[in-house]
């Protein structure tokens, strides 16, 4: 969800940039109610890094803490050395009802998060401050009507209108995203009887080949037991069930691990729920009133745009570049003399692009016949005698 603003999905890799960057707790305030897949790869480097470091208070020791406190070093070293297990979890942390995994599988770069990920996401959180100078300008302006006196104010005006512009774009990319967060939130606080997430890594107990097998009778065909005793001098059939049934018990313990890990989350579960949602209400609460004093700020630069000088229909990034480029290089000295001197510039971009788009079709048109040329210099005519009146107009 808030994943969106980076141009992934679901990030769910933190990567070594993030464990080394940020604490346990800013990171966790985006998997509310989710999961986190930690690569083994990443978790040794960071084990080798917070050995190195000697700050008990950097963010990578704080890491190491936190695995400890989910207890999920505890079969570690079993996870590492053992062939069959590729994924091992979830391991809880109740306050945040998230879900830790640890993989040996390596992530493709849309499903990490790192910590220039994580910094674009905080800022997106921060309420942009209200711009001094163009409140100040707001003031002066919130009940002038006045045409503009000279060059000067209408420069200003113009360079007023672009701030505006642009705060009005970075506030509202902060509320976008604070309405996701409104959204996330509100998702957890609604959702009836929210639980931890049960262990989902239950193995499929294998079978042997007999008792795959089913018959309508009693009767075996002959065919079946010439095919077995070819298949049995081949190789032993019990092999393939004995290593299958090997790598079960192996998993299903893991599995019985976890269920025993989620029994001790759901028997203190009530309280741990307490706590998660007095945090969501409080970052409902915080989300509301930042949008709140975004409008508040939205109102203000709309205002700048709605008394400016300029009319609504220039009012773009571009010709305000244009206008202020007009006025500042002696093209023009008022407004009136930008918006024609745009609108000129605007209606020869407009034939020269018709005429390229004629010369193009005339290209693969010519050649074919004799007609095609005489309509081709019928073309080229009346596009001169177009341009002789724009001229003759313009010189009036």
């Amino acid at each position: 969800m808030f994943f969106t603003f980076l141009n992934k999905d679901e990030p769910r890799y933190p990567d070594i940039s993030l464990i080394s960057g940020y604490f346990p707790d800013v990171v966790l305030t985006y998997y509310y109610n989710s999961q986190l897949t930690i690569p083994l790869s990443t978790y040794w480097e960071m084990k080798q890094m917070a050995a190195e470091n000697t700050d008990a208070g950097a963010p990578i020791r704080e890491w190491e803490l936190f695995f400890a406190e989910i207890d999920l070093e505890s079969d570690l070293e079993n996870f590492n050395s053992n062939e069959y297990l590729n994924t091992v979890g979830p391991y809880y942390y109740p306050l945040t009802n998230t879900c830790i995994y640890l993989t040996k599988d390596n992530p493709s770069p849309a499903e990490i998060l790192t910590a220039e990920d994580l910094t674009i996401l905080i800022n997106l959180e921060r309420t942009p401050e209200m711009d001094a100078e163009l409140f100040s300008y707001y003031k002066s302006r919130k009940g002038n009507k006045k045409p503009a006196r000279n060059e000067s104010e209408l420069i200003k005006d113009i360079n007023m209108c672009l701030a505006s512009l642009r705060e009005i774009e970075k506030v509202n990319r902060h509320v976008n995203y604070m309405n996701k967060f409104l959204e996330q939130r509100y998702a957890i606080v609604e959702q009836e009887n929210l639980k931890p997430r049960e262990p989902d890594n239950l193995p499929q107990k294998p079978q042997k080949e007999e008792e795959k097998e089913v018959h309508s009778n009693n009767l075996i065909p002959f065919s079946r037991i010439v095919n077995r005793k070819k298949k049995t001098s081949e190789k032993d059939p019990g092999s393939n069930y004995n290593h299958d049934m090997k790598i079960y018990i192996i998993r299903y313990r893991e599995y019985e691990k976890a269920c025993d890990r989620f029994k001790a989350v759901l028997e203190n579960w009530s309280g741990y729920q307490d706590t998660l949602m007095d945090n969501c209400f409080r970052d409902i609460e915080m989300a509301e009133n930042k949008i709140k004093k975004c409008h508040k700020s939205l109102q203000i630069y709309n205002t700048i745009l709605a008394k400016s000088f300029i009319h609504s229909i220039y009012q773009d990034s571009h010709t305000l570049n244009l206008f202020r480029h007009y006025l500042e290089t002696g093209r023009a000295q008022n407004l009136q003399e930008c918006m024609n001197l745009f609108e000129e510039e605007c209606h020869w971009s407009e034939i020269k692009a018709s005429q390229e788009r004629i010369e193009n079709t005339i290209y693969f048109l010519q050649g074919a016949n004799e007609d095609y040329r005489q309509a081709s210099e019928n073309i080229d005519r009346i596009i001169k005698r177009a341009q002789g009146k724009t001229n003759q107009t313009a010189e009036v």
